[in-house]
């Protein structure tokens, strides 16, 4: 029965530990917090004063390490280049395709059902009876075309 109290009082004491780390642990947070706090809006302040200024929508590189303005002006080329080539490789591809399409459509189309469907075999027998034609005698038509 001894046994068991022992065991009792080392967890009792192990659980005081516990709780007074924690708590020694949470005062120190909380005594703390307001300096970070601080501290990390000072430094997002003084971030923002030593930005380089912006004039326009484009990026602001600032130089750090061991860079030159050559070799950031040579980047920002490599990366519009690819863009534009990348631009350009789109529409050519878009081309193809369209090309392609069309003249498989074509390949396909069969003038032969079409003629039975629409019922005549060419344009010329189509234009034959124009209901919008105007009558007039040949003479007179003969005539406009001659200038007499």
């Amino acid at each position: 029965m001894a046994d068991n109290y022992g065991r009792f009082d080392q967890f009792l004491e192990t659980l005081r530990l516990f709780w007074g780390s924690s708590v020694r642990a949470t005062k120190r947070f909380i005594k703390n917090l307001p300096s970070r706090v601080i501290g990390h809006f000072r430094r997002k302040i003084r971030e923002y004063k030593n930005r380089p200024p912006r004039k326009d929508i484009s990026k602001v590189y600032v130089l750090v390490g061991y860079t030159t303005k050559q070799q950031v002006d040579n980047k920002f080329n490599a990366e519009r280049h690819m863009i534009i080539l990348r631009r350009g490789l789109l529409i050519l591809i878009f081309v193809l395709l369209m090309f392609i399409s069309v003249s498989r459509f074509l390949d396909a189309m069969n003038y032969g059902e079409l003629s039975q469907i629409f019922g005549f075999d060419s344009v010329s027998e189509f234009v034959v009876n124009d209901p919008f034609e105007v009558k007039t005698s040949q003479t007179q038509i003969n005539s406009e075309y001659t200038g007499s």
